[in-house]
């Protein structure tokens, strides 16, 4: 998967630059330095909240991190806003319905419900693929860019 090694490789160059190791980082994150191991090895994802950590603590762009770009030059992100909300503006804006972003991705229409009701909020992967559908940055998705 591109988005998981893209990542572990963009991670730990931001470790690089802010001098940091997997337990200097994970106690900043207030997880177990196991977990940034994983995805250092690209293993694995960290869930929405700990992204959302990651990237509001090395001030990065989402779609920097998850290699979609290679740079971007806002520095001053608003903070993330409730994904539902973004969601649900960005479908009417793009006269995309439910039905089909469903139908395209593959998704259940309870898990859009819940996204759209802000219930449930979703994984990275899922992120990477509602930007690219709906054709915008992830960081536009979690409200962070206007």
């Amino acid at each position: 998967m591109v988005v998981l090694s893209k990542f572990a490789e963009n991670l730990l160059a931001l470790m690089q630059e802010h001098n940091l190791n997997a337990p200097a980082l994970g106690k900043i994150l207030n997880i177990d330095r196991s977990n940034i191991t994983r995805y250092l090895r690209g293993e694995r994802l960290p869930n929405y909240h700990l992204f959302i950590a990651i990237i509001e603590y090395f001030n990065v762009s989402a779609d920097v991190l998850l290699g979609r770009i290679d740079f971007c030059e806002t520095q001053a992100f608003q903070p993330v806003k409730p994904f539902g909300d973004i969601l649900g503006n960005l479908l009417k804006e793009s006269k995309v319905t439910q039905t089909q972003l469903q139908k395209a991705l593959h998704f259940s229409s309870a898990t859009t419900y819940t996204w759209l009701t802000n219930q449930r909020i979703p994984s990275i992967t899922h992120l990477d693929e509602l930007a690219d559908y709906l054709d915008v940055t992830v960081d536009y998705l979690l409200g962070r860019i206007s």
